[in-house]
C-alpha cells in the first residue's frame, strides 16, 4: 500500500489501515464469493421453487470456505439472489418442521406462500 493514502481512522495498527473504498471493495468481494457459493448450489439443484435451509448449506459449504459466515449470512444472500423466507404462520419462530428438523423455507420472490399441504407435496416431504 501506498504511504501516502489517506488513513481509516477506526484502525489502531497504522500498518493494516485503510481507505473507505480499499474497504467497502474487501467487503463486496466477501459478498460476491458468499453469493457464488449459493448461486453454485442452487445450479446443483437446477434453480428450485422451494428449497430448504439445511439441504442448501450443506451444498454452498462445499464451495466456500467459511461456514459459519454462509449461515450467518444466508438469508441476505438469498435475497440478492433473488429467494426470500417463507414463514410459517403456525410456528412461534416461523420455521418448518422438515424430516425432524426445524429448517427455514425460501422461495422464488414471484411465487405465492403454499399451505402446509401443499409445501409438503412440493418439497416431498
Amino acid at each position: 500500500m501506498n504511504r501516502f493514502d489517506p488513513f481509516d481512522p477506526n484502525n489502531r495498527d497504522k500498518r493494516k489501515r485503510r481507505t473507505k473504498i480499499q474497504i467497502e471493495a474487501d467487503k463486496k468481494s466477501y459478498e460476491t464469493k458468499m453469493d457464488d457459493a449459493y448461486k453454485i448450489a442452487l445450479a446443483d439443484m437446477h434453480w428450485p421453487d422451494y428449497v430448504q435451509s439445511d439441504f442448501l448449506l450443506e451444498d454452498a459449504a462445499q464451495h466456500y470456505e467459511n461456514y459459519y459466515s454462509l449461515r450467518h449470512n444466508m438469508k441476505k444472500c438469498l435475497e440478492r439472489i433473488g429467494y426470500i423466507r417463507m414463514i410459517n404462520p403456525y410456528s412461534s419462530d416461523g420455521r418448518w418442521k422438515a424430516m425432524g428438523k426445524n429448517v427455514y423455507i425460501y422461495k422464488k420472490e414471484l411465487l405465492e406462500d403454499l399451505d402446509r399441504d401443499e409445501l409438503a407435496v412440493e418439497m416431498e416431504w
